[in-house]
């Protein structure tokens, strides 16, 4: 009767607050409309409002009284009226499909219905706190010791995964599906045995599978996660209960293409018919006040994960080492900034390696086996792209982790990976809402800026979020950009561009062809010392006020980027000054440490490597 009551207040907790999310005005939240944030949100609120999942003008409507602007990157496709045979297309000017995967709204509905908009934020937030919940239960469990349940907390609390549930997308959503899963299939084994709970019953295991399923028609990198269940089946022996979990993952991952095909005509909802029949759209909306049509603007998005025409070229080939190097300890996408515990748990278990499962090994190598195949068929967004903050894809290949803490599992490793995540992460944790706004802020300090750039993310790195970051075009013809990685460099001015006083800069120079030498002028009306580096050459220079120094640069080392070269220049100035401070009659309150003219000069063929 007891449990029945805790249940019975759980719900109505869970009811209440999300009714709360009534007062929540999601256009007071920091920052734009994030990632694929347009779509899902829309498609929530037309599965609330209107029981559909079709984009019509109302949707449009809606969508600009809820937020006060247009579905900004909102995806769409051309709608097929349902049956077999010859395609019939639905008029374009009487309604389209969403673009995206139906599962995280169709779940999200009942909180909208109750909450609002609002109560996706409830909802999202309500998905992180169950995790947290089964995390520090479960390793509590597994550690058996008092403090176990740091190494939970830790995984949540210390890693970028809170950051993403200020994202109103699939993404925390895909976490949670994996992890519950994971939780509903692993926590019987971790139970003293003669210990009944609800959690014990074999209908667990089967639970997961479906949970897979549903994570896999999300998002098709979650596939490989259900591989660990089934074997373990197969491992016990247990033919017939295999042989019904691959029917249900079939079933709940192709079962929700069909619903897919019944609305929009298509099972795949990032495929199309044609090449311009899925666009995204920006800046003009179908329905909107224009009259904007839907074949005559947005952006082709007929495929938006797989960078597919380099799959495997000799240059992919060649970067595979250095993109496992910025996998790892990347400074925008790196799993050590950004799931720190999660590797210290990895740790701890491979110290214990004699005592391991192989469930714990199927799902490490779950894990392993579906990171590389995203530097694989992602080599240059393996990150999530559209500059996320930490590794967007890596998001619901994380929790498999969590399940690898071993019995008798020490306190200090858990504090160390409390510790040493929120080093990286706890400001951007404390403040989600901003971190997801502003993400090229996130690493404008230590110790994620002593990272390495992950040059091969070069256009999907945060900094693409801020225009006057770049890429901007400093020379025209060979084409030259630059492109600013914090806020020390101020805007191109004519042939060069000042450098913030007593602070470091680092700037990506990218060319359209190799650089041969660089000659960098540097001068100030202070005296002052530059010191730094050019494409891994180092810079040295002083000079007093009103005069200039000159560095030739030979030879610098170039990254590849796609079709381009890539030199990081990183310098340092030891002086600075204001403008209006030594003019009365200037405005300029910028930091201004040297002015610096680069030259650029030019291999006339590709180098010998």
């Amino acid at each position: 009767m007891a449990l029945v009551r805790t249940r019975l207040a759980l719900v109505l907790v869970v009811v209440l607050t999300t009714v709360a999310g009534r007062w929540i005005d999601v256009r007071d939240l920091p920052g734009r409309i994030k990632g694929d944030e347009a779509t899902y949100v829309a498609m929530a609120l037309s599965l609330a409002d209107d029981g559909d999942l079709y984009y019509e003008r109302n949707d449009y409507t809606r969508f600009v009284q809820v937020y006060g602007q247009g579905p900004s990157g909102i995806f769409l496709k051309r709608r097929y009226e349902p049956g077999l045979g010859q395609k019939v297309p639905v008029p374009a000017d009487q309604s389209l499909a969403f673009g995206k995967a139906l599962i995280y709204p169709v779940a999200a509905t009942p909180f909208v219905w109750l909450g609002g908009p609002g109560g996706l934020v409830i909802f999202n937030w309500l998905m992180l706190a169950s995790c947290l919940w089964a995390a520090m239960r479960f390793t509590q469990r597994a550690s058996g010791t008092r403090f176990g349940w740091l190494y939970g907390a830790a995984f949540i609390l210390a890693s970028v995964v809170p950051v993403f549930a200020a994202w109103l997308t699939s993404e925390i959503f895909n976490f949670s599906l994996v992890f519950w899963a994971y939780f509903l299939w692993l926590y019987k084994k971790v139970t003293p045995a003669g210990e009944r709970t609800w959690l014990s019953g074999s209908w667990t295991t089967m639970a997961a599978i479906v949970l897979v399923g549903f994570a896999t028609f999300s998002k098709a990198s979650n596939a490989a996660m259900v591989g660990p269940i089934v074997l373990d089946l197969l491992s016990q022996r247990d033919f017939r209960r295999s042989m019904l979990a691959v029917v249900l993952f079939t079933v709940s991952t192709t079962g929700l293409f069909g619903v897919n095909a019944l609305i929009t005509g298509e099972a795949n909802y990032q495929g199309a018919e044609d090449a311009v029949s899925r666009r995204s759209f920006y800046d003009h909306y179908p329905f909107d006040d224009d009259g904007t049509s839907f074949d005559e603007t947005g952006s082709a998005m007929v495929t938006n994960d797989a960078d597919t025409g380099r799959v495997l070229s000799a240059q992919i080939v060649e970067q595979i080492p250095l993109n496992v190097v910025y996998f790892l300890i990347g400074r925008h996408a790196g799993l050590v900034p950004y799931y720190l515990p999660g590797l210290v748990i990895l740790v701890v278990w491979l110290a214990a390696w004699r005592r391991s499962t192989l469930w714990q090994w199927t799902s490490m190598l779950a894990v392993v086996g579906s990171s590389a195949v995203l530097l694989i068929l992602m080599p240059d967004s393996w990150n999530g792209a559209g500059g996320p903050p930490g590794n967007r894809y890596f998001l619901s290949l994380y929790p498999p982790l969590l399940f690898l803490v071993p019995a008798g599992a020490r306190l200090w490793p858990a504090m160390a990976g409390f510790a040493g995540g929120l080093a990286f992460v706890g400001a951007m944790v404390i403040r989600p809402y901003a971190a997801s706004a502003e993400p090229w802020k996130n690493v404008e300090r230590m110790p994620l800026k002593a990272l390495p750039i992950e040059i091969t993310l070069l256009l999907d790195l945060p900094y693409r979020l801020n225009e006057l970051r770049g890429p901007i075009t400093f020379v025209q013809e060979p084409t030259v950009q630059t492109i600013f990685m914090d806020a020390n460099t101020y805007s191109a001015e004519g042939q060069g561009f000042w450098i913030a006083g007593r602070d470091t800069a680092e700037i990506i120079i990218r060319t359209e062809q190799p650089l041969r030498r660089v000659e960098f002028i540097f001068d100030a009306p202070i005296d002052n010392t530059v010191s730094g580096s050019f494409g891994g050459r180092p810079i040295a220079a002083s000079f007093r006020a009103g005069g200039q120094a000159i560095v030739n640069v030979a030879q610098p080392t170039a990254g590849r980027y796609l079709h381009s070269y890539t030199y990081l220049l990183k310098l340092t100035t030891t002086n600075g000054f204001v403008p209006a401070g030594r003019d009365p009659a200037s405005t300029d309150t910028r930091n201004l440490g040297v002015f610096v003219r680069p030259s650029f000069v030019y291999y006339e063929a590709v180098p010998p490597d």
